[in-house]
């Protein structure tokens, strides 16, 4: 081998040693802690699930449905079949309410990326309904008029949460995210986005939420009891 071809063979062995030098990927730094949040003001949580008798409407195909007997309205029934219960019974809100306000608050411009974030934070919910349990001082039933396909109006019967409180346990990836990124970031989905019905994100003004700073950030044993 002449003189040139052995020093272009050693080049390529030491851009080979340096690029591999280059790539390493840490490993994941995985964080579990819990944050509580409350109603922010007077804006107060209202809940929708869907009931059983609302999916058997929807399998109906159209013709089906008009030949069904009209039912009298039970305000009370229909309010309690639009609250989510744990497994257990409690009444509690969805944990990906709170994953998808988080995203759906994060930007690139505000410094998260939404696909960055979607991988990198994760609630924790044991419950097999996957529901959180809450706290709250009162709940009343609403009664609102609500537009329904075109041109067509009728009456929705929700509870309404007041004074509304929940803990949330939260998995991160600790390389990505550090926890008062999550602070912030649940602050701006609290201030902008909100969960449940009318809220900020669909034009209305229920279901803002804040961190509850008079209640301290707890640090869980990873895949511990949350």
């Amino acid at each position: 081998m002449s003189k040139k071809s052995m020093a272009t063979a050693k080049q390529g062995e030491a851009m080979q040693d340096s690029t591999m030098k280059q790539i390493r990927i840490e490993p994941i730094k995985r964080l579990w802690f819990r944050i509580t949040i409350k109603q922010r003001g007077t804006s107060v949580y209202v809940s929708h699930a869907w009931s059983e008798k609302a999916r058997k409407m929807l399998r109906l195909t159209a013709a089906e449905r008009k030949k069904l007997v009209k039912e009298k309205r039970d305000p009370d029934r229909e309010a309690a079949f639009s609250k989510y219960f744990t497994k257990d019974g409690e009444v509690g809100i969805p944990a990906m309410a709170f994953k998808k306000s988080l995203i759906t608050a994060a930007h690139k411009d505000i410094g998260f990326e939404k696909t960055t974030l979607r991988k990198a934070i994760f609630i924790i919910c044991p419950d097999a309904n996957g529901v959180l349990p809450m706290k709250y001082d009162e709940a009343v039933i609403r009664e609102d008029m609500v537009r329904v396909g075109q041109n067509q109006t009728d009456l929705r019967y929700r509870p309404e949460f007041r004074n509304w409180r929940i803990s949330i346990p939260i998995e991160i990836d600790n390389l990505l995210l550090t926890v008062q990124d999550v602070i912030n970031l649940t602050n701006r989905a609290g201030f902008g986005v909100g969960i449940g019905e009318w809220r900020p994100e669909k034009d209305g003004e229920w279901g803002r939420f804040e961190v509850d700073t008079s209640v301290p950030i707890e640090t869980l044993p990873l895949d511990g009891d949350a």
